[in-house]
């Protein structure tokens, strides 16, 4: 009877371990579409910098995709200058605007940014962001062989019991990336919380094959008042927040985070 005790005592302390670890923030910006000829954009993503670096509790921020407008260097350069006046870490991956407009396919985004995926772990998360991106120009997503062996690969360093958040451009449905249910059947082997997207410059919660799907506004104003982003707060629950500029932050989304 002792020995049972002392197990459910160890089992319940790897569970305090995972979720009740450090409580943190952090930012989320996509669709930030970035031209040369289009100073409205450059002052969107200028004043969410800011706004970001005003927010002591945002410990990274995430990128997902489409950076620039038309994947040129010049518009990829004047991106990266910007969001280097981030006072916190930035992990970034591309989306098809990186990309499909370029006649340099990816090599653009490879030359002034060096990586297009990463994985890190957090307060006892893990986070895997990957491309997402057309073959051809003006097709849909898709998960190259490379990157999806960096996702496999990732996901056994962490093991099946880790919580992971993964990100990538496109939503992972069928008509979005020709070869999401290859993914999505690799992620539910394993302890994903949810895959965070851009793409649909909207905020929408989604299903992928069982996995929660959160989709995140664009920071461009668009028809807005003002530009905006995404704020994570992950503690025994996740709770999604769109921030506009000038406005308090508007919870959208609470998901549980315990099995």
């Amino acid at each position: 009877m002792r020995k049972i005790f002392y197990i459910f005592l160890f089992l319940l302390s790897i569970q305090f371990t995972v979720f009740a670890a450090k409580p943190f923030r952090f930012a989320l910006l996509t669709d930030l579409h970035i031209s040369v000829s289009k100073p409205q954009n450059t002052e969107d993503l200028q004043q969410v910098i800011t706004d970001v670096n005003a927010d002591n509790r945002i410990e990274f921020v995430l990128i997902s995709g489409d950076i620039s407008d038309l994947a040129d260097s010049a518009s990829l350069k004047m991106s990266k200058k910007i969001l280097s006046g981030l006072r916190m870490p930035y992990y970034i991956t591309t989306g098809n605007h990186d990309v499909n407009e370029s006649q340099n396919g990816s090599s653009n985004f490879l030359q002034v940014f060096q990586k297009n995926t990463f994985s890190f772990d957090y307060s006892g998360f893990h986070f895997i962001g990957f491309p997402t991106v057309p073959v051809t120009k003006g097709g849909v997503g898709h998960i190259s062989d490379v990157d999806f062996r960096f996702v496999k690969t990732e996901l056994e360093k962490s093991g099946k019991s880790q919580p992971m958040f993964v990100i990538t451009h496109y939503p992972l449905l069928k008509g979005d990336v020709d070869n999401q249910k290859e993914m999505t059947e690799l992620l539910g082997n394993y302890n994903v919380k949810a895959v965070l997207n851009g793409h649909y410059h909207r905020n929408v919660l989604l299903n992928y094959d069982g996995i929660p799907g959160i989709v995140n506004r664009s920071v461009l104003r668009a028809n807005q008042r003002a530009a905006g982003y995404s704020i994570y707060s992950v503690s025994n629950s996740l709770k999604v927040s769109e921030k506009m500029i000038g406005q308090p932050e508007k919870n959208w989304l609470t998901l549980p985070l315990q099995n």
